[in-house]
């Protein structure tokens, strides 16, 4: 859903099926559920878009997802691609002590290994 959002406004049920691979039932059960949690937003005649919530989420999932990465990589020499991988099997259950930490002693990065921004960490990253 970011991905497909990250360069529009809104985005419909068809396109959102179409990039999961699922039906387009599902597709619109899965964002209507998500507008009901405030994640998303619907637009009339335009499809959904990220609310102020959902920013908020999916910045903590990449900042989980890329810290995690970036540690395992660099810190436990772990190859990117299966650094990749567990980083996307726990982005969603890593505790914010946690990921700070691990940003802590990474001194900070601003990147990850893939060459993406590493959103900041409100508790953790020093102010520019």
């Amino acid at each position: 859903m970011f991905n497909l959002l990250s360069n529009r406004d809104a985005v419909g049920s068809l396109e959102v099926a179409n990039a999961l691979g699922v039906s387009c039932a599902t597709a619109s059960e899965t964002l209507r559920k998500l507008c009901e949690k405030g994640m998303l937003r619907r637009k009339p005649w335009r499809g959904v878009s990220l609310s102020e919530r959902g920013i908020i989420e999916v910045n903590r999932i990449l900042r989980n997802h890329r810290v995690f990465e970036t540690y395992a990589y660099e810190v436990l020499s772990v190859s990117l691609e299966e650094a990749c991988k567990c980083a996307s099997r726990v982005e969603l259950y890593l505790p914010e002590k946690i990921v700070d930490s691990m940003c802590k002693i990474l001194g900070h990065p601003k990147r990850c290994p893939h060459n993406n921004c590493i959103p900041e960490g409100v508790s953790c990253c020093p102010e520019k």
